[in-house]
């Protein structure tokens, strides 16, 4: 009697573990695919720096100069050559909402944001949704993309200062 009602104690606690590691992993696909969809809204690029120098264009106004200063895989917890982190440099009249650009220490502002590769290109992954997360699940639902988009790589980024105006 003893041997079958710890028997059955274990059996209800694997059970449990199995039915709480099967909703992690459908909340997971879920939040992973729900992500993606709304960021797919905003655009698909061929590579993350032409998505960011695309948003570049449409948030500040009277744009003087723009570059890309930062451009690479983020590997750090799970996210992989399908997560890209890229930082801008621009110096514009101001933003698109008619804020200022800049702060009181330079005359620039300095862009940031994730790209995830998935089959169709590269999409905007804000912060607020969880980039590296995302990326983690992508890679495990077949999600991310197949590398056909090369990204955008340009080997003056290294020997460039970050945020220092081109002369000309």
């Amino acid at each position: 009697m003893f041997h079958s009602s710890k028997l059955l104690r274990v059996g209800l606690i694997t059970i449990c573990i199995i039915a709480v590691a099967l909703g992690f992993m459908f909340w997971s696909w879920s939040f992973t695919t729900s992500r993606i969809n709304s960021a797919r809204s905003i655009g698909v690029f061929p590579s993350p720096s032409e998505g960011m120098l695309t948003l570049v264009d449409s948030g500040w106004t009277g744009i003087q100069e723009a570059r890309i200063v930062h451009a690479e895989p983020e590997i750090a917890l799970g996210g992989g050559p399908h997560v890209w982190y890229v930082i801008a440099c621009v110096w514009a009249e101001s933003r698109a909402d008619g804020s200022p650009v800049g702060s009181p220490t330079h005359d620039f502002d300095a862009p940031g944001s994730y790209f995830v590769d998935t089959h169709e290109g590269w999409i905007l992954m804000p912060e607020t949704s969880l980039p590296l997360f995302v990326g983690f699940w992508m890679r495990i639902f077949d999600l991310a993309g197949d590398d056909r988009a090369q990204p955008f790589h340009d080997p003056s980024i290294e020997s460039t200062p970050m945020c220092v105006r081109q002369a000309g």
